[in-house]
């Protein structure tokens, strides 16, 4: 009887979640916590044009379990400028919720139209301290592009229960509505399915980046000014430059 009323209360804790998501508008993805289990990329594989496959069967405990295919684009914050040679690192627990130091974790960059993709299995819950409720299964990503502050986030599974207040990780993002995808079944053209889903990341400039625009904007509308001024004005812009490379990277 307990275990069913555990049961009722997540259910409308998550149906709380999910009532209150509306569409979003354009704005930078939502950052999440980086978590324990992240290594440096000397410690991943290269996900490439061979190899798409992060956690899968080429590994017999996971030979039986289909495979899943994440997608997506990488964006700058004007959501339109797709991204091109973005690093994108991903990391993930099984689907016992069991992280691994030597599988189960990738690094790819976004091809010339700002995509990517890679194929996984659907990992699975496991909690952060004995009795307590479960982290909702979930897949990290960290990505790092030029002239853009690196987002750490991590990316959720619409229809999860442990979403949101569920959450055993009271500091996580489980309940943002960006970070939260719809699992869809796709049939290929060999009459086979596979389920698949689509994660867009929307990268915030860093501060030089926004400095910089502000110089150009200043120096187009200083075409009509003296020489001298100009020149100060692009010395101003290579000091600004210096100063936040040098302390703020």
């Amino acid at each position: 009887m307990i275990g069913l009323l555990r049961i009722c209360v997540l259910l409308v804790l998550f149906s709380v979640v999910h009532s209150t998501c509306k569409p979003q508008q354009c704005q930078p993805t939502d950052p999440d916590v980086l978590g324990p289990y992240y290594i440096n990329l000397k410690g991943q594989k290269a996900l490439n044009d061979t190899n798409m496959t992060l956690c899968g069967p080429a590994l017999s405990q996971f030979r039986h379990l289909p495979l899943m295919k994440v997608k997506g684009h990488i964006y700058d914050e004007d959501c339109a400028t797709r991204l091109s040679n973005t690093l994108i690192e991903v990391w993930q627990a099984d689907n016992a919720g069991v992280y691994h130091w030597q599988t189960c974790r990738g690094y790819m960059k976004s091809d010339r139209n700002g995509s990517y993709e890679f194929w996984t299995i659907h990992p699975g819950w496991y909690a952060i301290a004995p009795g307590s409720l479960y982290r909702p299964a979930h897949v990290h990503f960290k990505v790092t592009a030029n002239g853009h502050d690196i987002l750490v986030t991590q990316m959720y599974f619409g229809g999860d229960v442990y979403l949101g207040l569920n959450d055993s990780c009271q500091v996580c993002s489980s309940d943002k509505c960006d970070l939260i995808t719809t699992v869809v079944t796709v049939n290929t053209a060999t009459n086979q399915q596979h389920n698949e889903v689509n994660f867009d990341v929307i990268l915030k400039r860093d501060i030089v980046t926004r400095v910089a625009q502000v110089f150009d904007q200043d120096n187009e509308e200083m075409e009509g000014f003296p020489v001298g001024r100009q020149k100060r004005a692009a010395m101003d812009y290579a000091n600004y430059r210096s100063y936040f490379k040098r302390d703020h990277n």
